[in-house]
């Protein structure tokens, strides 16, 4: 199949982080995923481990009802499809996985889900992307494909890849609000009610809003402060990062990626931080909040200690998290045949993936990688 125009990506990203504000359009979002790159259903499951709730629980080809209760039923059939927990925890985030390429032909076969629920339905084969997996939250989405549509293809891989981050960004904001919808009438004044920080800030990182909580960080200095009449921290990298998400942004959306999801606030005390970059200017729904406003941060408490060198691939050479888990198993003394069948993917995909690596670090030799991530121990 073809790549996704320009326009309906920026769309279908607009889209998504609308889904912030209005939950209940996470269905249409789905729809629009499963309808410009193939696939016959689509499902979105992301839950808080904090109070047990869903975050987002939606679907797209079937009847929520019935899927949801497949799910319970065929609890354990499902997770053995995609090779049983201890290998799902290897999965990297937002990297699609395809199953009939990380679980062998005849568990597929021998499996009852399979058997009795998804090859009556035509449905041989899925991908899945995992959105989120910390002590706070676990998420991913699913998709099958039908077989009538062939083979899962490069397309449908990249075009996943290209949304991964911008889901990841919107339900873990929509977490953040830990309720299963806010209206958009309403949204503002529940910023204001949350004990997290929400700046509203321009294209130039400058403040044009704070609720309470961001203003007692800001008289403290702590977290976050102004420098210069824009938003900052203290630390002089994570402040270019945190600006260059707002930048971006602003900017163009649909070119974020993987900027602006978790940035680490290093700090000599207290407990680890993060902020989100969620952009507001393309959609009508969010631009609406505050006319001047590109970019709303959210300063949360992170989900664990920030981890080195993962924090630091991240922030210096902006490696995804699928990059960030090859450049890791390359270190610890795995060849790429051996990569591809740890994480379920293809040996080609492990190579893409480590020439971006290569290319972004400005490495030539995978013993510079290694040498790479012994310098990184310190937060930067």
């Amino acid at each position: 199949m073809q790549q996704a125009s320009v326009e309906t990506f920026s769309d279908l990203v607009g889209s998504i982080y609308d889904c912030v504000i209005a939950p209940e359009r996470w269905a249409e979002v789905l729809d629009g995923i499963c309808t410009e790159f193939g696939f016959a259903t689509g499902a979105l499951s992301v839950a808080s481990l904090t109070n047990m709730q869903a975050v987002v629980n939606a679907v797209s080809g079937s009847n929520l009802t019935q899927m949801s209760q497949n799910a319970i039923g065929y609890g354990p059939d499902i997770i053995e499809l995609w090779g049983g927990a201890e290998r799902i925890q290897q999965y990297p985030l937002g990297e699609p996985i395809v199953q009939s390429q990380a679980v062998r032909q005849d568990v597929i076969s021998g499996n009852r889900y399979y058997r009795e629920w998804a090859m009556p339905r035509g449905l041989f084969d899925a991908v899945a992307v995992g959105l989120v997996r910390d002590k706070t939250m676990v998420g991913n989405a699913i998709f099958s494909q039908h077989e009538s549509a062939g083979r899962i293809d490069e397309a449908q891989l990249n075009g996943l890849r290209l949304l991964a981050p911008h889901i990841r960004r919107a339900v873990t904001i929509s977490n953040l609000f830990d309720m299963k919808a806010v209206e958009a009438a309403t949204f503002a004044a529940t910023v204001e009610t949350l004990t997290i920080g929400v700046v509203l800030a321009d294209e130039d990182s400058r403040i044009v809003h704070t609720n309470a909580a961001a203003g007692t960080m800001l008289e403290a200095g702590d977290p976050i402060l102004v420098r210069h009449g824009r938003i900052a921290v203290q630390s002089t990298a994570t402040t270019a990062t945190l600006q260059a998400a707002v930048a971006q942004a602003a900017k163009n959306e649909a070119t974020l990626g993987q900027k602006g999801i978790g940035i680490p606030i290093p700090r000599p005390d207290g407990a680890p931080l993060v902020i989100h970059v969620l952009p507001l200017r393309r959609s009508h729904m969010r631009s609406g909040l505050i006319q001047s406003a590109a970019a709303a941060l959210f300063v949360a408490s992170a989900s664990g200690p920030p981890q080195m060198p993962h924090v630091a691939l991240n922030q210096l050479y902006d490696l995804t998290p699928a990059e960030i888990r090859i450049f890791e198993l390359v270190c610890d003394g795995h060849t790429r045949d051996a990569i591809a069948a740890l994480l379920g993917v293809s040996v080609s995909t492990v190579k893409s993936h480590l020439f971006h690596v290569f290319e972004k670090t400005g490495c030539r030799r995978q013993v510079d990688l290694v040498r790479l991530a012994k310098s990184l121990t310190f937060p930067v």
